[in-house]
């Protein structure tokens, strides 16, 4: 797979632009998968439903880092929040053509229990999710070209609506947000995507 691109990423500013780029990865192919990203409350869970229902994907064979969190989602690392070893045994059986069955685990410790089986269009989405050594699943990365500050309004204004008190919607300030903007100073991928999507707003 060639999630990592060498060249500058394509900007596009529509989900059909992005369809189109999708529907030319599937010709001779079994299936395609997706790889998205973006700052917190950059939009990625909405564009992947948009994806999703272009190619009649259904809403539980999406893998959503949001269901892959790790036994210490807390953890101080960049990285402690979710269960990368779990994410990367899904996506091995994606490549060996293996239906999606794992046991996730929600922020608030409920586990979630998924059996579905592979869509030509296999998407995952989720916060730092682009990075070296995931990119080789990936046949079409996109990133959620949303600048943080404007992405980090969104969230909190999301987590006020769902009911979060203060302090928790705080944290996007003191800890969600800081650990996403080293990821993207560490990982730069805005600069490794095959997508660069504008069509955030």
């Amino acid at each position: 797979m060639a999630g990592l691109s060498s060249e500058e990423p394509e900007r596009l500013a529509k989900v059909e632009d992005l369809v189109v780029r999708l529907q030319a990865l599937l010709q001779g192919k079994d299936r395609v998968t997706v790889g998205i990203s973006g700052f917190g409350g950059s939009g990625k869970s909405h564009l992947a439903t948009q994806l999703r229902e272009q190619f009649d994907v259904e809403a539980d064979q999406v893998i959503k880092m949001d269901r892959l969190y790790s036994s210490n989602p807390d953890g101080p690392g960049i990285l402690d929040q979710n269960d990368w070893v779990l994410l990367r045994r899904i996506l091995l059986d994606v490549r060996e053509g293996r239906p999606l069955r794992y046991q996730g685990r929600t922020y608030r410790g409920r586990i979630v229990d998924v059996e579905e089986e592979l869509p030509r269009v296999v998407i995952a989405e989720g916060i730092r999710l682009l990075r070296p050594d995931t990119l080789e699943f990936f046949d079409a990365t996109i990133w959620i070209n949303c600048p943080q500050e404007y992405a980090l309004q969104r969230a909190k204004d999301r987590d006020r609506l769902q009911g979060e008190d203060e302090t928790e919607v705080a944290r996007w300030d003191t800890d969600w947000g800081p650990k996403d903007r080293a990821y993207f100073d560490q990982y730069r991928p805005d600069r490794g995507a095959m997508f660069l999507y504008d069509g955030y707003r």
